[in-house]
């Protein structure tokens, strides 16, 4: 009875260490990787679009290392900056040989200057990515999701050394 008590404790343990790492990027400690919206647009349900643009940079292994941030306008009126506040998730494709560019899909917390918070997600695709890889930025801003990405170009995640 002891040694399936101490087997079940063990497989517990196992599955919350690969929950707890899901989504996580390895790289060096001292890697950072720039993201960039050139410009890209999203419809919300009621069909109203978000036009984003921004660069920055991120460390996929601390989620408080983020810079950067953009403008938004919104085809209903209104429109600003943002700032990148937080990394949420990374999930990088794997690099086309011989370079160090990366696809994917990386989730931030945003501020807007309007005082409303949001998801920024930046997808990236190019040649050589898995096919079901998006081009493109959705966002949600309050309560609006702006979720039907229009596709646009992205450029590849790149990696930067720190200094």
């Amino acid at each position: 009875m002891r040694a399936k008590n101490l087997l079940l404790l063990g497989f517990v343990i196992g599955v919350f260490s690969l929950l707890a790492t899901d989504g996580k990027v390895r790289a060096s400690d001292d890697t950072r990787f720039i993201w960039g919206i050139s410009s890209a647009s999203a419809l919300a349900f009621d069909g109203s679009t978000i036009t984003l643009t921004g660069t920055g940079t991120f460390a996929p292994d601390d989620p408080d290392e983020v810079t950067g941030g953009g403008t938004w306008a919104v085809s209903t009126g209104g429109g600003g900056t943002f700032q990148v506040k937080q990394l949420i998730r990374v999930d990088f494709t794997e690099s086309v040989s011989g370079s160090n560019l990366r696809g994917g899909l990386v989730l931030f917390r945003v501020t807007y200057s309007d005082g409303s918070r949001g998801i920024l997600a930046v997808s990236c695709a190019f040649p050589g990515t898995h096919d079901n890889v998006a081009e493109g930025s959705t966002a949600s801003k309050g309560f609006v999701d702006y979720f039907n990405l229009q596709e646009s170009h992205t450029p590849p995640f790149e990696p930067i050394s720190e200094q």
